[in-house]
């Protein structure tokens, strides 16, 4: 399943992450997964971050905590952070890839706002 992994380097690639998706994913963002709906993304699009990334003091994520709406509410998105959707498998409600032209588009939007690379 694709996803764009955003980077505390201010980065983002597209990525192919594989069940289970709470490892691989947990990889990604160097530890326990949760799943954030941020403010700054249009339903059913999500943050998976890292669920401890302030209690393990991680570098603040710019893009994800301007996505999550830091600058109104002062709570800030530590360490990298993965961006996918909701959405249904055979087990029911998930997290669920990307597709070519979600990534395409969502790259476009975030690359004003990353290191050119």
């Amino acid at each position: 399943m694709k996803g764009i992994l955003v980077t505390t380097d201010n980065t983002a690639e597209i990525r192919d992450f594989e069940a289970p998706l709470y490892k691989t994913i947990g990889e990604a963002v160097g530890g326990y997964i949760e799943i954030v709906h941020p403010m700054g993304l249009a339903d059913p699009l999500v943050m998976v971050v890292n669920e401890e990334g302030l209690i393990q003091e991680l570098p603040m994520n710019m893009l994800g905590s301007l996505l999550y709406g830091t600058h109104m509410h002062g709570s800030p998105i530590a360490g990298n952070i993965v961006v996918m959707k909701t959405g249904w498998t055979c087990e029911g409600p998930d997290i669920v890839g990307l597709t070519d032209q979600e990534c395409a588009q969502l790259m476009e939007s975030f690359a004003c706002f990353l290191k050119e690379g």
